[in-house]
């Protein structure tokens, strides 16, 4: 190429580019898969060295905002089918599970949206930090170039690309000037380049840090609104809970009163060979069976009515829960997840408990049965048969089984002076977990009559 080419090329080049006439190269668009959310988050919150990266990411936005939408519909949907159901019991159980599906993919989003958040703004810090680096190296560079610039122009006394041509005194002038522009266009070209590239590096950067402050903007408003929405839905479930608790209790006692299939129950209950060298310690009083939390729901009645026979202690999922006084291991099982609970789920045994236990202690000479339901299936300490001490981690809490949250229910039948053989032989044959009190009445409650077995309330011994 002759010299007046290259060096008005690259000037036109030059002008155009600072100007910004150069036309954009066209991106095209893709069809990401978006569904590794967690990848797409980890990418789109880092800053793009790319225009595709940054057309992907803005895919992935929409995507986002799309799947958001539609969970938002499906709460409001849910919300207006708790008043269109008028009774319909047998349609609980599977709007409750609805309700836990929503319930998770909302805490899920919300709680991968706090993380976005926090990594976001760590970007952002270090973004930033880039870019101040990166502004002073060019500075430098630009400084460089312009003084060796300078210096070319001072030795062949000229700047100007007509001077060359019409400047001249003579031949040798003029070879001497082309000589030093030639040091300009080939010395310096490559510092040039590398120059304009750094300074396309930096608008990068600036856009994305600009992209990112918006991004972190919208995430945050988007988590309000997620937190919001998931006050809407625990709102309507509480109205769900509230309007079915007794019809789903009626059903719960029926499936309880029914025979228990003892075949399908039989490796978790004791055996009535242990019935006759065993023996219980009496303790003097019961310790607190639930290390954490709090009573959610008294015995007797749910606080909006339904019938309850024990008493709930909320508290979170892997709180440790341990023997109230020496006893013997009647029953334990843990077939359902630790978090698989929800309103009508009928898992477990007896019906609705999820995992649970049943244990045989002795307070001041009196035998008692205490029952503990929706316990986690992980955690689970015992088994049939086994013996325990007063203050033994036995189980950790959960949410399973006919449950609206991470709980233990905890049931006290007082069995009066049956001797533990005697109390062993009948669990043994029957699995019997309300020792012939009944499960849909307050009938068998110790207040209603003077022999026992009878039901107790377990807040009395644990206030």
């Amino acid at each position: 190429m002759k010299l007046k080419e290259k060096l008005t090329g690259f000037l036109v080049s030059a002008s155009l580019a600072a100007a910004g006439c150069l036309p954009a190269v066209m991106i095209p668009v893709y069809a990401e898969d978006y569904s590794d959310t967690e990848y797409w988050y980890s990418q789109c919150t880092k800053p793009q060295t790319s225009s595709e990266g940054v057309k992907a990411c803005e895919g992935f936005r929409e995507h986002e905002n799309q799947r958001r939408q539609q969970l938002q519909q499906s709460i409001t949907d849910f919300s207006n089918s708790i008043g269109s159901l008028e009774g319909e019991t047998d349609k609980v159980a599977a709007l409750a599970q609805e309700q836990k599906a929503l319930a998770e993919e909302l805490s899920n989003q919300i709680s991968q949206k706090e993380a976005v958040i926090a990594q976001i703004e760590a970007n952002i810090q270090a973004l930033q930090e880039q870019i101040v680096q990166k502004q002073a190296e060019i500075d430098a560079w630009d400084a460089q170039i312009k003084s060796r610039m300078r210096h070319e122009q001072g030795n062949v006394g000229t700047n100007m690309l007509v001077d060359l041509v019409m400047g001249a005194s003579d031949l040798n002038d003029m070879l001497r000037r082309i000589s030093g522009i030639e040091r300009i266009t080939e010395d310096d070209q490559a510092q040039i380049s590398r120059l304009n590239e750094m300074k396309a590096e930096l608008e990068l950067s600036v856009s994305e840090e600009k992209r990112l402050q918006e991004e972190n903007t919208a995430q945050k408003a988007e988590l309000e609104e997620q937190k919001a929405e998931a006050q809407r839905l625990e709102d309507s479930y509480n109205q769900l809970v509230a309007q079915y608790q007794q019809q789903i209790a009626e059903l719960q006692a029926q499936k309880r009163a029914a025979e228990a299939d003892m075949n399908a129950i039989r490796d978790f209950v004791i055996t009535s060979a242990a019935a006759g060298s065993a023996s219980i310690t009496t303790s003097s009083g019961f310790n607190v069976p639930v290390l954490g939390g709090q009573y959610s729901a008294g015995t007797w009645a749910y606080p909006g009515g339904g019938l309850h026979l024990g008493l709930d202690w909320a508290a979170p999922i892997g709180t440790p829960v341990v023997a109230p006084a020496n006893g013997i291991v009647l029953y334990a099982a843990n077939p359902v997840a630790s978090n698989s609970g929800y309103l009508g789920n009928m898992s477990g045994y007896p019906y609705g408990s999820g995992n649970s236990i049943c244990l045989l202690c002795s307070m001041n000479g009196s035998l008692y049965a205490f029952s503990f339901f929706h316990l986690s299936q992980e955690g689970m300490a015992v088994r049939a048969g086994q013996s325990v001490s007063a203050g033994q981690q036995i189980a950790l809490t959960g949410n399973s089984g006919n449950s609206t949250g991470p709980h233990c229910h905890i049931e006290v039948i007082n069995l009066g002076n049956m001797s533990v053989e005697d109390a062993i032989k009948r669990f043994s044959s029957s699995a019997d977990f309300a020792w012939g009190t009944g499960w849909g009445n307050t009938a068998g409650a110790c207040e209603a009559k003077s022999s026992t077995p009878c039901r107790e309330r377990p807040e009395v011994f644990f206030s």
